[in-house]
């Protein structure tokens, strides 16, 4: 915690002059760190000499970076300001220039010229953003980068919205959609961009490793139906059902199929629901290619059920429906439940609950003590002991006790190392793609330096020029990793980084996040490369049509960066001019980590004078 002198200043003309000794003392620590930063620029020889020649300088600044910042210099800093020097809080892009000033002003001899000073460290960084994202937006430096929504929903009316309030990037989740959707959609986006006469980026996003925990033990299958209804209750339409054979999917009761050559209009179905409730379905449509009944109310339903099918008074059948498929059992996990985690096969678990997550190369990593985290971290548990691939957790702590959880949903090893990352045949299918169609990939969990070589080569010997990657940083392992992965990504180009909080927040927890975006911005703008903010930004405005007061402040914070990011939503487009708005008035007081000082209207109104020029 740095300490702060409370005691009133004395006047200028009598504060006090540093004595000599402590200005040499000052000098001794500015040159000490001096030899420290081109220490480590002398361990990272090899990896600053395989970067791009574009990116040399830089790559040598954040090796001068790493070395600045093994270093506690809090008490530096404050005896630095102290003397009214800069205190090396906004050096992060030329931390050699920064330090041999500082010596110049303490009187050390000068050394040679820093490959990099301030006014050369934002050029590079604008010059990498602009090769990344696109020209710099005429009233702004900061870009917006959208989510398209499922691409169905991309319609020509959704791009000029988005591209209207100031979208600069727009992004294509793989993870939804085929190759011919994409495309599509691609073709619609720039049609609208031609025609709006506004240049956009489209970046796709490669799926990833993102692994899923699977729940083999099945229980009877439940169709849910809910009724439509408004808020006060009322229900607003009739729930449509299909009468069928035998259930292949969707909204679909197989009844005996003998009925259905004799069904008719306005005949009934009359059945005793999976809850205990009774239903009735009224038959609206019967023509030789299916049969459509509709319920006003909810329907719980299930293989087995009592039917009978009456036409007015009459009872013309009785029967049950047929069997829907068993579906994957729902667990309940409370603290202190224990459960297992397995890659393949039948293992012994007597009652306990078994997850299946098809990656033994990731399940041997794993060790005794280790966390487990699934669902998006709703549920965190500690691996109790693990051997020959398989795991046995405990709970430690859920979001709701007793917490439900579905088949299908996400499981991370944030504590544990885990293996290169490889490119399966979804992600070679999607970068093929996006090589082919778009401007750019954003290279999901890169874990390590090793993760960024394999899509950037596979990239390299496409031989696109101009074509982008942003590598998302979303676990605990790059961040351990974080320098060589930027090493390695100076080996590309264009490049970014994209912080993604999401998945972060759920490794490192939200208190450690707050912390961490701050260090990733750092090191960002270190190595002279753009920065994407991202996850939840202006989330509730996205979604519900009212902004919170907390992602406001997240907002003006978000600017820091050198893009935004914003998922889907159906108030995207007020979403992006609300950002665009914020951004614009957050730079007239801000530029990254500096503070920007125009005429404040607060101050010349209360000394009743008017900003000159100003709002």
């Amino acid at each position: 915690m740095l300490s702060v002198n409370t005691h009133s200043p004395q006047p200028a003309e009598t504060a006090p002059t540093p004595p000599q000794s402590g200005l040499a003392t000052l000098r001794e620590r500015i040159v000490a760190l001096q030899r420290e930063i081109e220490a480590e620029a002398v361990r990272r020889h090899a990896q600053i000499e395989a970067v791009l020649p574009k990116h040399r300088a830089s790559a040598l600044n954040l090796a001068h970076y790493v070395g600045l910042r093994r270093n506690d210099l809090r008490k530096l800093q404050l005896d630095l300001a102290g003397i009214a020097l800069s205190s090396l809080g906004r050096s992060e892009g030329h931390v050699a220039d920064a330090l041999e000033r500082i010596a110049h002003w303490l009187g050390a001899p000068a050394a040679n010229a820093a490959p990099v000073d301030a006014g050369r460290a934002e050029q590079i960084l604008h010059e990498n953003t602009r090769a990344l994202l696109g020209p710099q937006p005429r009233d702004r430096h900061v870009y917006v980068m959208v989510t398209a929504p499922e691409v169905a929903a991309v319609t020509a009316d959704w791009v000029e919205a988005v591209l209207t309030a100031g979208a600069d990037v727009l992004r294509i989740n793989a993870a939804h959609g085929s190759p011919a959707e994409w495309e599509a959609a691609i073709a619609l986006i720039r049609r609208c961009a031609a025609a709006l006469r506004r240049e956009i980026r489209i970046v796709i996003d490669l799926p990833g490793p993102k692994l899923r925990a699977e729940i083999r033990r099945t229980e009877p299958g439940v169709l849910h139906l809910p009724r439509a209804k408004d808020r006060l209750g009322r229900t607003t339409a009739q729930t449509s059902i299909a009468l069928v054979p035998r259930y292949v999917g969707g909204a679909q009761l197989p009844v005996p199929p003998r009925w259905l050559r004799r069904m008719r209009a306005g005949d009934v179905l009359s059945l005793t629901d999976a809850g205990g409730r009774a239903r009735e379905l009224v038959v609206r449509e019967c023509t030789a290619d299916r049969t459509r009944a509709e319920c006003d109310r909810t329907l719980y339903l299930t293989g087995g059920l009592a039917l009978a099918w009456k036409r007015g008074k009459r009872v013309l059948g009785r029967g049950r429906a047929r069997a829907y498929p068993r579906q994957p059992a729902v667990l309940q996990l409370s603290p202190g439940d224990e459960f297992f985690v397995s890659a393949s096969g039948t293992i012994r678990a007597g009652r306990l609950p078994v997850l299946y997550c098809p990656a033994p190369e990731v399940l041997g990593c794993v060790r005794s003590g280790e966390r487990v985290l699934l669902d998006d971290g709703r549920i965190a548990a500690i691996v109790e002991s693990a051997a020959s691939g398989v795991l046995r957790c405990r709970v430690l702590q859920a979001a709701k006790t007793p917490a439900r959880l579905r088949s299908g949903k996400g499981i991370a090893f944030p504590d544990s190392r885990v293996p290169p990352r490889v490119l399966d045949t979804e992600d070679e299918r999607v970068l093929e793609f996006a090589l082919a169609h778009a401007d750019g990939v954003e290279v999901s969990f890169v874990n390590a330096a090793a993760d960024v070589s394999v899509v950037g080569e596979r990239v390299s010997k496409h031989g696109r020029p101009g074509f982008a990657m942003v590598l998302k940083l979303e676990t605990r392992e790059a961040t351990r990793n974080l320098a060589d992965i930027l090493f390695e990504a100076m080996r590309y180009d264009p490049v970014g980084i994209m912080i993604a909080r999401g998945d972060l927040a759920v490794e490192l927890s939200f208190e450690r996040l707050a912390e961490m975006q701050e260090e990733l911005l750092w090191f960002g703008e270190a190595c002279h490369l753009p920065v994407v903010w991202a996850t939840q930004v202006l989330d509730s405005l996205a979604h519900s049509g009212v902004p919170t007061r907390a992602e406001i402040t997240d907002a003006a914070m978000s600017m820091r960066a050198e893009c935004v990011m914003l998922n889907r939503g159906p108030h995207i487009a007020a979403a992006v001019r609300m950002l665009v708005d914020i951004i614009r008035k957050m730079e007239l007081h801000q530029y990254k980590k500096r503070s920007i000082y125009r005429p404040l209207g607060l101050a010349l109104g209360a000394a009743g004078g008017k900003p000159a020029g100003g709002p």
